[in-house]
């Protein structure tokens, strides 16, 4: 009787502790950052390969080209890092994001660029925001230093964006 007790409650027992065996980290600041970052990544690509088909403008094509080279090397320093750290990375889009690229499949033309635009500068300023909290709150100062080494990147592609879209705020005089 023990051991059917055992061979029954040992599978139970085993998988209520799989989470916290699988991936230890995923809870920690640094964790959770990495986390964030992939969602972040998989949007700037998946996003940007929607605009490759659906745009008609040399300017928009090259920059979602570029938002797909750079995001997609990025994403393999967070893949490094959280696989070193036992940390579970998704592997799809949670739903908002997944609707907003579903939206921009079903636009065409200039509504499509404007639309694809005003969503990528959504997008940095929450990219901004995660590397700032990185920076403010991380622990892992090899999460942090990816942090800092993507930052200005993140920037730069927001600035782009805002150029393209035509609301890039005046330079400041100095």
């Amino acid at each position: 009787m023990r051991k059917l007790a055992a061979l029954i409650f040992a599978p139970v027992l085993l998988a209520s502790c799989a989470p916290s065996m699988m991936a230890p980290n995923a809870s920690s600041v640094d964790g959770l950052f990495l986390q964030a970052v992939t969602g972040s990544n998989l949007f700037e690509i998946q996003s940007s390969q929607v605009a490759l088909t659906k745009t008609n403008t040399p300017a928009v094509r090259a920059y979602a080209q570029m938002l797909i080279d750079h995001h997609t090397m990025a994403q393999g320093q967070v893949n490094t890092l959280a696989a070193s750290r036992r940390v579970l990375l998704p592997k799809v889009l949670p739903p908002e994001l997944q609707l907003k690229v579903s939206t921009l499949a079903n636009l065409n033309g200039a509504s499509f660029d404007a639309a694809f635009l005003q969503e990528q500068v959504v997008a940095h300023q929450m990219g901004l925001s995660l590397m700032q909290n990185e920076l403010t709150a991380g622990k892992d100062a090899a999460v942090m230093a990816l942090a800092t080494q993507q930052t200005p990147v993140i920037q730069q592609h927001l600035q782009q964006a805002q150029t393209l879209l035509g609301t890039a705020p005046a330079p400041t005089q100095r």
